[in-house]
């Protein structure tokens, strides 16, 4: 079974403030202008808000395709026989994904980040940005080729010569995708986080905000753990540990702040949900491996920690 990671962050830590379509054109705070500095710094998590909302669509549409009919079409073109397995020929069912996020004055346009980051940072995420787009596409186009392919019982034809090329074509495409995606979110991470200090300087809940985020980063890592067969179980265990000492300091952020706000209760929830899926991994732990089963369920609870963490920081 083919482990695929979902989206690690469906929205970003921070919603910024109305979008100005003006370049920033330099380091991103290089200013003395306060003002200056707090529009880069939105300008950024505008950016990046609108690179986790396309990067949700698209790896969704990708993650149902490879959890689903892939493994499918692999014992097709392995076999050279036709499945007893339903397709269901919906992965990429659904709104269409754009690389312009948004509508009026707050949209984006992720193919043009020199109207958002600075100009070096662009230079670096446009590639990226393209890259990801195209293999979407492509992955897609040769998605919908193999139904034809399929329905049409060409493989008849050719032996399943052609389908082999799809499958080909299709790990090719996906794993371009995850590369970039990867790379994306490891080039503005550094950037990401100095606007969200920025913005958070004067912020009620700062310490429970920047808490979090330290923590889902942990989690993320666990994840990418559990789902690559070669971690070592001691690697396992000290990600376990450090996410059991993040549940536990979580308890101590001031609770007060966090009620006036009207956040203690989806600070608790996203924490409870992370000892929610800790009982998961401790469960697969006693076990000595992680099952495929196992994963599943941890990835269910992972969706779950998103998604309470999502609620925390809007």
């Amino acid at each position: 079974m083919k482990k695929i990671i979902l989206s690690a962050l469906l929205f970003s830590t921070l919603l910024a403030c109305k979008n100005n379509s003006t370049s920033p054109n330099g380091s991103l705070f290089e200013t003395t202008n306060e003002a200056n500095a707090n529009e880069s710094a939105n300008s950024v998590i505008s950016y990046y808000n609108a690179f986790i909302e396309y990067d949700s669509s698209t790896s969704k549409k990708i993650d149902n395709l490879l959890n689903s009919d892939y493994s499918k079409f692999e014992k097709m073109v392995t076999t050279k026989q036709k499945s007893n397995s339903i397709l269901t020929w919906i992965a990429f069912t659904g709104l269409k994904t754009s690389t312009t996020v948004g509508y009026g004055t707050n949209q984006v346009d992720l193919l043009t980040p020199e109207s958002y980051l600075d100009t070096s940072l662009a230079s670096k995420i446009k590639p990226l940005i393209v890259e990801m787009s195209e293999s979407f596409a492509a992955t897609k186009n040769t998605y919908e080729e193999f139904k034809k392919y399929y329905v049409n019982e060409d493989y008849k034809d050719d032996n399943w010569e052609k389908g082999s090329q799809f499958l080909n074509d299709i790990d090719k495409n996906t794993i371009t995708f995850y590369k970039n995606r990867d790379e994306f979110l490891k080039v503005i991470d550094a950037n990401v986080s100095s606007a969200e200090e920025k913005i958070l300087e004067d912020h009620p809940i700062k310490e429970a905000i920047l808490h979090a985020k330290k923590t889902l980063k942990t989690v993320d890592e666990m994840v990418v753990q559990v789902a690559d067969e070669a971690t070592s179980m001691e690697t396992i265990e000290k990600t376990y540990a450090t996410l059991e000492e993040r549940v536990k300091t979580s308890k101590e952020i001031n609770q007060e702040k966090l009620k006036e706000q009207n956040k203690l209760d989806s600070f608790t929830d996203f924490y409870d949900e992370i000892e929610t899926m800790l009982g998961s991994i401790r469960k697969a732990k006693r076990d000595g491996a992680i099952s495929d089963n196992d994963y599943r369920d941890i990835n269910y609870k992972y969706s779950n920690v998103i998604s309470n963490y999502n609620r925390f920081v809007k």
